[in-house]
């Protein structure tokens, strides 16, 4: 577990499952309320690193099934109500309570997310963003956007960075739903080298910019 100290946010970052998934506690010091950012496998871990916090709220980047294994016992263990968009609500093992909308918020403690719709990866995927930290979910990796499973959506996901995600300044870290965080600043300039080359029609599934 890694612990990031940001004015004013505390950032509790898990990697876990054998997918690598990476859950995110998310802490305001001035009230210890706290959320958690999806909920993979090996919730008893999970939960853990939520100790001592009031659990105010369970948010969900999106629904794949590496993402969702452990929901049902963290919502059940924490009794906090769970945000989603409304495209992929159906898909939890237990109802949610409340719908993410595009440059929607999210309020616990001091804190408020700014909810930033992104789809292509999947239909509801979200991120997250205070000041200048963003949770992408599995929008945004290092070197690449997620996978997607069509050329249409591989360029839906292409046209949603471009006007949602990389306009944001180059100071802000990325922490993704797998993996090793990120700078914004990296992707744009990688970006920005994909975008001046031509591509195959076909092109989707793991995509990486500076391969492609």
């Amino acid at each position: 577990m890694a612990v990031i100290h940001s004015d004013g946010l505390e950032i509790r970052k898990i990697r876990i499952g054998s997918f690598d998934n990476c859950c995110y506690v998310l802490v305001c010091p001035d009230t210890g309320e706290s959320v958690i950012v999806d909920t993979p496998a090996e919730p008893e871990k999970i939960l853990a690193e939520a100790e001592g916090t009031k659990v105010v709220g369970i948010l969900m980047t999106h629904c794949h099934m590496d993402h969702i294994l452990g929901h049902k016992v963290v919502k059940e263990a924490t009794g906090a109500p769970v945000w989603v968009h409304p495209s992929e609500a159906d898909v939890l093992p237990l109802a949610p309570e409340h719908e993410f909308q595009h440059e929607g918020q999210v309020t616990f403690g001091s804190i408020t997310l700014r909810t930033i719709h992104v789809p292509g990866h999947t239909t509801g995927g979200t991120s997250l963003l205070w000041r200048d930290h963003l949770f992408s979910g599995d929008v945004l990796f290092p070197n690449g956007p997620g996978r997607t499973t069509s050329p249409e959506n591989f360029q839906q996901l292409v046209e949603m960075l471009g006007q949602r995600i990389f306009t944001l300044p180059e100071d802000v870290k990325v922490h993704p739903g797998h993996g090793e965080d990120t700078v914004m600043g990296r992707e744009k300039d990688q970006f920005a080298d994909f975008s001046k080359r031509s591509h195959k029609s076909d092109l989707c599934g793991n995509v990486l910019w500076r391969d492609a």
